[in-house]
């Protein structure tokens, strides 16, 4: 078999001249998936942060998948920030900027699971990190998750049906 550098299929060796198979050279070929397709195959990716899936078995581990997001956090912020600090009360800026550091780091963590062809991500964990920049007015907010890609059996409604 070779594969075919246009549709990205396996092919008989014979029906693969240069890198493109017979179907791509006279356009009869379907166009391989394109980046937008594949990144947003990720929404049926299960993220959980216990070790199983409720009702559903684990039938192999892929790989290990991790993501980080870092985020500044400028001057302004952290001088309301002090202040909040010394009198009490919440900072809603800087709950804003952790809750959308979380929310790319989990989609990510779906990305990459997709990538691996993982159904679901087992026993995800998320740090939480401030780095200083040393005077500079601002520091940088570090996000990391990660978890244990996994492919998750049939549900046994579908296995049933089969």
């Amino acid at each position: 078999m070779a594969k075919c550098n246009q549709c990205g299929l396996d092919k008989p060796k014979d029906e693969v001249y240069l890198g493109v198979c017979d179907d791509c050279y006279h356009g009869r070929a379907a166009p391989a998936p394109t980046a937008a397709k594949v990144t947003d195959s990720h929404d049926h990716i299960i993220l959980t942060t216990s070790i199983d899936v409720p009702k559903r078995k684990v039938d192999s581990v892929v790989s290990i998948v991790a993501t980080e997001a870092a985020l500044g956090m400028n001057i302004l912020r952290d001088i309301a920030n002090s202040f909040r600090d010394t009198f009490g009360g919440r900072s809603e800026s800087s709950q804003k900027v952790l809750a959308e550091a979380r929310r790319a780091c989990l989609d990510d963590l779906k990305r990459e699971a997709a990538k691996v062809g993982a159904d679901a991500v087992i026993a995800v964990d998320i740090h939480y990190n401030e780095i200083s920049t040393g005077g500079s007015g601002g520091g940088i907010l570090f996000v990391a998750a990660s978890g244990t890609a996994v492919r998750l059996e049939p549900p046994a409604s579908l296995a049933l049906a089969s």
